[in-house]
């Protein structure tokens, strides 16, 4: 709703919000808005979303929730590149990890998902700068095509997984006893996860020290 007391928003106004989300989530699209167009006040929070899921071509950006009014806005893929800024190498550039298509949420990523791409300094912080740290791993969200990755959109890979089976390996006085169990929780490396002993079938808690072993923190008998 237009209010008495507001100032009008412009395109200018709307290009810092919508920049600053889509540097949120690792976009660098370029915000296609002249600066001088003139929108309604919002006295309350504008909120930006993509139009479409997994397209960061148009976006939604609306007044309060629910909206008093909503806008649609296009961006450019700029390549890494931002304010028109060129993606290849330059004094203050850095080759950054980008995605080369949509990624879904669960998915687990690949080598031909991604791509080195030149970007600025002020893109790549919290970017990966090799693509071999991110293979294997788990989406963490829906990530579109040309996102600068960073660790918030993917989940670290578990040394153990639930319904593994693991080895459990005691050591006391120079003794060392090993015996297989069966991973009833998740874990990565240093984590407190609970197993059971497949020979006796008790449960308890032990500490996951590498891929597919455990330490436990009771005995294992």
């Amino acid at each position: 709703m237009l209010s008495a007391e507001g100032k009008l928003l412009y395109g200018s106004d709307l290009k810092v919000i919508a920049k600053k989300y889509l540097a949120d989530e690792g976009i660098s699209n370029k915000i296609l808005v002249s600066d001088k167009r003139a929108f309604f006040p919002c006295a309350t929070q504008i909120y930006i979303s993509p139009k479409n899921e997994n397209n960061w071509n148009t976006l939604n950006v609306s007044c309060g929730s629910p909206a008093s009014w909503s806008v649609a806005l296009r961006t450019q893929e700029s390549f890494g590149a931002s304010d028109g800024e060129a993606a290849t190498e330059t004094p203050d550039s850095v080759k950054i990890v980008f995605t080369s298509r949509n990624i879904p949420k669960g998915t687990v990523i690949q080598q031909d998902d991604l791509m080195m791409q030149w970007a600025s300094s002020r893109s790549s912080r919290g970017a990966y700068i090799t693509i071999e740290n991110i293979v294997g791993h788990k989406a963490k969200r829906n990530m579109a095509r040309d996102t600068v990755v960073k660790s918030q959109h993917i989940l670290p890979n578990n040394a153990v997984n639930k319904n593994d089976t693991i080895l459990i390996v005691s050591s006391s006085s120079g003794l060392s006893i090993t015996t297989y169990g069966e991973a009833l929780s998740n874990g990565k490396l240093g984590d407190m996860i609970l197993v059971k002993n497949l020979s006796s079938n008790k449960k308890f808690k032990a500490v996951v020290t590498a891929e597919k072993k455990v330490t436990p923190i009771t005995n294992i008998n």
